[in-house]
């Protein structure tokens, strides 16, 4: 297969002085193949993605007081 994937994380400066988080995924599928992949997978992206974001979360919460100088 010769899918083209891309995920993209972005995290910026929020306005009030928290985080914002942005993620991104693309799949493009070639073929019956690529499609009928997508078909299966798709569905669980939500929980997969989901839980993503909701641990990155925490994390970036238990640790929100360490800057970086």
């Amino acid at each position: 297969m010769h899918e083209t994937v891309r995920h993209r994380i972005r995290v910026a400066d929020g306005e009030r002085g928290g985080s914002t988080y942005r993620q991104r995924a693309v799949f493009v599928p070639k073929g019956l193949a690529g499609h009928l992949y997508w078909a299966v997978v798709w569905p669980f992206h939500g929980v997969v993605f989901g839980g993503m974001v909701r641990n990155i979360a925490n994390e970036a919460e238990l640790h929100k007081n360490f800057r970086k100088s």
